[in-house]
């Protein structure tokens, strides 16, 4: 029910409900949480090897599954493209790019009465960049394992759902 005055009262128009949720839909929330997962296994990894020394790397039996994946998806033009992409729109800083796009999809989600069209913008373009940076960093999910990533997916897609407000 609208009462004519917007959302200062708390109520929000048919049109204005139909685009918040076209903005927050499903379809970005997979993307949004595809990026959040991807980032936090990149970290995970970073973290882990930050100040490793030569010999416990060779412990870490993870990061010969992501060179033997790095390897393979090396050998195809999608993924060498896709990753020339990620490095071009990232400004070379796809680490920090990743989590301003998360944090912006985050942002978005929890914002229930910000301008519409703009946050639709964001939120497309944040859906877009968590995608291509998923794709750009697929050997990563060598790391954990193909069963924990689905894992640290499905926790992610309940983070975002309920920033969704």
């Amino acid at each position: 029910m609208s009462t004519g005055a917007g959302a200062a009262d708390g109520f929000t128009s048919a049109a204005d409900e139909a685009a918040r949720r076209a903005t927050v839909g499903t379809g970005s929330g997979f993307c949004h949480a595809l990026g959040m997962a991807i980032l936090m296994v990149a970290e995970w990894v970073r973290a882990d090897l930050d100040g490793a020394s030569a010999a416990s790397l060779a412990s870490r039996s993870y990061l010969k599954d992501m060179a033997d994946r790095a390897r393979a998806l090396a050998e195809t033009g999608w993924y060498r493209d896709v990753s020339e992409l990620f490095e071009a729109i990232s400004f070379d800083q796809p680490r920090a790019a990743l989590w301003a796009a998360v944090f912006m999809a985050l942002v978005v989600r929890l914002n229930r009465n910000g301008p519409h069209q703009v946050q639709r913008v964001i939120s497309v373009a944040a859906a877009v960049y968590c995608v291509v940076g998923a794709v750009a960093l697929l050997p990563y999910t060598a790391a954990p394992g193909e069963f924990v990533f689905l894992l640290l997916l499905a926790f992610c897609g309940g983070i975002v759902r309920a920033a969704t407000r």
